[in-house]
């Protein structure tokens, strides 16, 4: 059963290490201030030697701190039109909406005509039917 584990011990280990190292690279990588500058100058192939003292640099622009506009340089802004008022008038009477079609009385009296008249032919038709003898061949005989 140890056997079986070293080979998964050692590999959590390797596993381990490499997040290790992969952690101080990225951290390296997210340094804010760029490294001091430490190698020389290239030489000039022209044979003239560099000035002896160059003026400091400059701190980056994300450090100077930054002052707001005065109110002198904001523009001027135009003036705004004069207000007019204006009288209202009435409104116009809008023209009142048509009565939708199943909201009319002579729409429901037709569909109950039509139910009523339906219905009369279905019982009449039904109604004779069922004195009559069945229209077969056999008759009016009994099955038992």
């Amino acid at each position: 059963m140890h056997e079986t584990m070293a080979p998964m011990v050692k590999s959590r280990c390797a596993t381990l290490l490499a997040l290790v190292s992969l952690l101080g690279t990225t951290a390296a990588r997210g340094q804010t201030q760029p490294p001091p500058a430490t190698t020389a100058p290239p030489a000039d192939p022209s044979g003239v030697a560099p000035p002896a003292a160059s003026p400091p640099p400059t701190p980056p622009a994300a450090f100077q701190p930054i002052t707001p506009l005065s109110p002198t340089l904001a523009p001027e802004s135009a003036p705004a039109p004069p207000l007019l008022l204006t009288q209202r008038t009435t409104p116009e009477q809008q023209a009142p909406r048509p009565e939708p079609l199943h909201q009319k009385t002579w729409f429901w009296a037709v569909i109950g005509v039509a139910f009523a008249t339906s219905f009369v032919i279905t019982w009449m038709l039904l109604r004779d039917k069922a004195s009559e003898p069945p229209d077969t061949t056999f008759g009016n005989m009994n099955a038992f």
